[in-house]
């Protein structure tokens, strides 16, 4: 990795994130590696963020009997989250001040208030300052949210994987991998985008207070009007919320369920293929993700109403504020284009910012005590030894063993009801279960300790290693040589960073866009559904083909995937396809057609304005398409970055006790650390971007409204209504657009989770099976009866045999096609009735 620019980078260069364009401009030009990702700040790094926590934690432990973990989180990032927070205030409380130079300009355009008409370029100047103002003060606050949420879960992620290594092995066999992978993922993740909205549960009433006092000072009593309409529409999304997180929490259960098969699944695939259990496996997980989206279905239902409240609400809140006050006294354009203004920043107050606030906070805070709980299980009993003797005493003791459980015993995992145990001595320790970690040969040889030549050479020639390496250095060379012939289609194959279509995936992408044509078609408040449920359809068809894909898949693609890989698909990705992704492109639609009318009207009303609407457009799109270029690959390499963290869980829960027999927690712990790393430089430099590419927008958008403020003064006569509906949509649109901007980028990084699912659907499949019919889950079938098959030959007496048998002649086996033979020309028999025990080496 290269040295990061930030380290160098200026104080200017630092608030308008200027230091990442030699990684935008290299993103655009061509492919990006893993070798141009920048490295991270020491202060960001694994080792640093999680012995910081784990002090804190220790010392919670140690001092209360009650500890809590929020406390320990308190005290390592309190300090800068308020800071943050703060400038985040500061920044809110310029959109309360906007609307009250917007009415002392409109002010001045009234016939019977000339003498202000003078000062209406130094009130348009000051409502410019204000906005560049906002978009210094915003978007660096933004980004240290974001950044203090990365370092929260980096910290977390470290303390979970140590407290792993020290779970006993009773607690661990109740908690599954799927559950630890979903623990990791779904709760973690919160912190990442949700730690920037905390703040709102208390900006926002402040910021609501700021408005009402200003509201009554124009319209004195009847401005309640409208804050009271927000109130009830607030109280019925909390009543939506409280039902959805009702949904939600039923839902995580069974998709804990289903995790957890899946996780098994994939981890003993041989086994399932072996016993020939692909379809009663696709049926349990397809029964479970029945149940289970039926769920995300009301909770989708639920979020959507929530959702399309606040894009109706709008005209209420306005027209219930004014139209008291006009009912008893008159009322001029400014007060009611002044009101428009304050009441669009009260409705996104009220009905957006606290409820996701209050949102992110119960999502917190539950993901925190689900990780306090983990952390305070039981650890497993550290035994000392004492290298001068070599001995085993058992004094007393009583358990209910057999010969594996009282190894475990002597090395601690196991526990004896009375009695102790006690041993010196060095313990070499080979479980009956093959394990290897991720790595090279070498690695898993040294494990972890110093590198010694002459015990790895005699482990090398032990196992016969050198005949191995000539033949993959030879097989190496082969495989080299057709790819030459191909370089060119392979060239142009690696240079595409779009979403990846197949001849399987072009129908459900078609799909999804059919359903977004016919939402726009729909009227009315329900015009949403069809899109929220036409894609909630496509995520479940999408989860069965990628599940069948999986099952069907040959052992020699499986053995190319990591385990962790997977299982990201089926946890992650496939949450997004649920969650996500549904609102996600409802809201980006909803937001485009409003910014769309505004500039319509703005244009109609200004002509002139409409030629300062083209560049912009231009403008967005130029650097828009410019970003995209980097964006998408550096998320592609976030994502690949991912899968090693989980990846390497899953390999030290597998081989736990050989690594704890051998004393290797610190190195894995290190190797972990590395993972959590190399994700964090991608994931550090895609927020770094991303917040570029926001703050240039809104540049773009601050001289798009100082374009229409002068041109609108300069130009209009003496029609206070024309400048007031000019500025106010303009400052509609400035919002609006920001908004629709970040919408879009959302929807373009949750469609890479829709690609990822499409590369697992298209996997090759095992030529010997026929393609088996499409499992659809029935509400009568019980889950417990899943399982069973039913043979039909044995009702049928004359063909089916009365006793086993098998004959082998001539079988050669490769784990791939163009690998070496682990198995050739071999010949058995065996007959009905004999016993065979077959006993293999695994090298190394």
């Amino acid at each position: 990795m290269q040295r990061s620019p930030l380290e160098k980078a200026s104080v200017l260069s630092k608030l308008f994130f200027s230091w990442t364009r030699p990684i935008l401009k290299k993103g655009y030009r061509q492919r990006l590696e893993l070798s141009d990702i920048y490295q991270i700040p020491s202060a960001d790094s694994a080792d640093n963020l999680s012995e910081k926590l784990e002090r804190e934690w220790d010392r919670e432990l140690a001092s209360k009997k009650n500890p809590k973990l929020i406390n320990a989180l308190r005290r390592c990032f309190f300090w800068r989250f308020m800071f943050y927070g703060l400038l985040l205030y500061l920044g809110e409380v310029t959109k309360a001040v906007q609307p009250l130079l917007l009415g002392r300009i409109i002010a001045s355009y009234d016939p019977d208030n000339k003498a202000e008409r003078s000062i209406a370029i130094y009130l348009a100047i000051g409502l410019c300052l204000l906005f560049v103002m906002r978009t210094l003060l915003l978007h660096p606050a933004i980004f240290g949210l974001h950044h203090i949420g990365m370092q929260i879960r980096i910290a977390m992620f470290s303390l979970i994987y140590k407290k792993t290594l020290k779970l006993s092995s009773r607690v661990l066999d109740k908690i599954s991998i799927g559950q630890l992978v979903s623990l990791l993922s779904n709760n973690l993740n919160k912190f990442d985008e949700g730690l920037a909205l905390a703040h709102f549960v208390w900006i926002a009433p402040l910021q609501v207070a700021l408005l009402m006092g200003l509201l009554w000072d124009l319209l004195q009593a009847s401005a309640f009007c409208g804050l009271a309409f927000l109130i009830i529409l607030a109280l019925f999304q909390a009543a939506l919320g409280r039902m959805m997180m009702k949904y939600r929490d039923q839902r995580a259960g069974k998709i804990n369920e289903r995790l957890v098969i899946t996780s098994e699944m994939i981890e003993n695939i041989q086994s399932v293929k072996a016993y020939c259990w692909e379809e009663a496996m696709e049926k349990m997980i397809e029964n479970l993700r029945q149940t289970e989206l039926k769920l995300t279905r009301k909770a989708a239902y639920v979020r959507y109403f929530n959702s399309s409240a606040f894009f109706f609400s709008g005209f209420f809140v306005v027209f219930l504020s004014v139209l008291p006050y006009a009912l008893i006294k008159t009322i001029v354009l400014r007060k009611i284009f002044t009101t428009i203004s304050f009441c669009i920043v009260l409705r996104m107050a009220v009905t957006r910012q606290f409820p996701w606030a209050v949102q992110t906070w119960y999502d917190s805070l539950g993901a925190i005590n689900k990780i306090q709980d983990f952390l305070q299980k039981q650890e497993y009993k550290t035994l000392e030894y004492n290298l001068t003797t070599t001995e085993v005493v058992m004094e007393n003791v009583t358990a209910f063993w057999e010969e594996t459980s009282l190894l475990m015993m002597i090395m601690g995992e196991l526990e004896p009801s009375e009695g102790k145990i006690k041993h010196s001595g060095r313990i070499s320790f080979c479980s009956q279960f093959s394990w290897i970690m991720p790595g090279t040969i070498k690695e898993n040889i040294i494990f972890g300790v110093s590198y010694d030549e002459y015990r790895y050479k005699s482990v090398i020639k032990a196992c016969q290693l050198e005949e191995v390496a000539v033949s993959l250095v030879v097989l190496w060379l082969l495989r080299q040589m057709p790819s030459q012939d191909k370089g060119n289609s392979t060239k142009s194959i690696n240079s595409s960073y779009a979403v990846i279509f197949t001849n399987t995936s072009t129908y459900y992408v078609f799909y999804i866009y059919v359903g977004v044509a016919d939402t726009l078609l729909a009227l009315g408040f329900f015009r949403g559904l069809p899109l929220v449920h036409t894609l909630i359809t496509v995520s479940k068809i999408l989860h069965h083909k990628m599940l069948h894909s999986v099952l069907q898949a040959p052992v020699s693609t499986l053995n190319t995937l990591k385990a962790g890989g997977i299982l990201n698909r089926f946890s992650k990705d496939i949450a997004i396809l649920d969650d996500l992704l549904p609102l996600t492109i409802f809201d980006f639609i909803q937001l485009l057609l409003i910014v769309v009318g505004a500039v319509a009207v703005v244009s109609v009303l200004q002509p002139y304005i409409f030629l300062a609407t083209v560049p912009v457009i231009a403008a967005f799109v130029i650097l828009r398409a410019y970003f995209l270029h980097t964006s998408q690959q550096l998320k592609q390499l976030e994502s690949e970055g991912r899968s090693p963290i989980f990846t390497h869980l899953v390999t030290s829960l597998k081989g736990l006790w050989t690594l704890r027999a051998f004393g290797r927690q610190p190195y894995f712990e290190t190797l972990f650390h590395k993972a959590l790393n190399l994700h964090t430089a991608n994931w550090f430099l895609y927020l770094s971007t991303l917040r570029w590419f926001q703050m240039r927008m809104e540049i773009i958008f601050v001289i798009f409204f100082i374009a229409v403020t002068f041109i609108s003064i300069l130009t209009t006569g003496d029609g206070e209504g024309t400048v007031g509906i000019i500025l106010t949509l303009a400052m509609n649109i400035m919002g609006t657009l920001q908004w629709a901007v970040n919408s879009s980028i959302d929807v373009d990084s949750l469609m890479r989770s829709v690609s990822r699912v499409f590369k697992f659907i298209d996997m090759p499949t095992e030529e010997s099976k026929p393609p088996s019919k499409p499992f659809k889950p029935s509400k009568d079938i019980p889950l417990s009866k899943v399982m069973i098959t039913e043979n039909q030959h044995v009702r049928e007496d004359d063909i089916w045999p009365s006793g086993g048998q098998m004959t082998v002649k001539d079988l050669t086996a490769k784990y791939t096609d163009g690998g070496n033979a682990i198995l050739e020309n071999i010949s058995f028999s065996i007959s009905p009735g004999q016993r065979v025990r077959f006993q293999h080496c695994l090298l190394c």
